[in-house]
């Protein structure tokens, strides 16, 4: 996909300005992902018995000009939309933490942004058909600890396609939507480029079976939410 400008805000995107950028395309892949050694909850905030609210933006979403993303990114991210409702509207083990979802599209007022944890879920695509790889970008330390605990459980629930560098673009790390739920007070934000849907093992991994549900599994790891896809 391709992440334009939107005026009056920063950069609608991340790394797949790759087809106007090509040294984001040769940026290295890591073979494995860190896992952060901060947790991504204080004991104080999992002892928190009031419902958290989980806000998934769903990148690009509805849009049909100026960005739009990569051929079936809107769909792909549809579907891990629609398996985080599904998941979290089915009933918990005993003493749970609840949650509450939010979905929104790519282009929502400010408000829409606030919560317990944001995630703004995206492909990425690039003329060069060999790229590929995963990648979080995120604003602050709590973004940072969320995105990295969503690495490391994307990778143990089976993604083999690497990491680019956390923020490796500058419209990875200045995404406007983790801008807009920082100054909203929601910390825990990131942007998670799944793969690159242009490079043939990852649209396999992303498209192929069990694709969907690894995102959205590492997801609710990350966040310690009980039950799986």
């Amino acid at each position: 996909m391709t992440h334009e400008h939107e005026p009056n805000s920063e950069a609608e995107g991340g790394p797949e300005n790759d087809r106007t950028v090509p040294d984001a395309a040769d940026a290295a892949v890591h073979a494995t992902a860190e896992e952060s050694d901060a947790p991504p909850w204080s004991q104080d905030e999992r002892e928190r018995p009031t419902a958290r609210i989980l806000v998934v933006q769903m990148g690009h979403c509805f849009r049909t000009s100026g960005a739009t993303g990569t051929p079936g990114e809107q769909v792909l991210v549809k579907a891990v939309a629609e398996t985080c409702a599904e998941e979290l509207g089915k009933p918990g083990p005993p003493g749970s933490e609840p949650w509450h979802l939010r979905v929104i599209k790519a282009d929502e007022p400010v408000e829409q942004y606030a919560g317990d944890a944001f995630v703004a879920f995206h492909c990425d695509g690039s003329t060069n058909q060999n790229a590929r790889g995963a990648s979080v970008g995120y604003r602050n330390a709590a973004g940072q600890s969320l995105a990295q605990a969503w690495k490391h459980a994307y990778e143990q629930h089976g993604w083999s396609g690497g990491f680019r560098d956390d923020n490796y673009t500058e419209n990875l790390k200045n995404y406007y939507g983790t801008r807009k739920a920082v100054e909203v007070g929601n910390q825990r934000a990131f942007i998670a480029e799944c793969g690159f849907l242009t490079n043939r093992d990852d649209k396999a991994l992303l498209t192929g079976p069990g694709g969907v549900n690894r995102v959205v599994r590492a997801l609710f790891d990350a966040l310690g939410i009980s039950g799986s896809p």
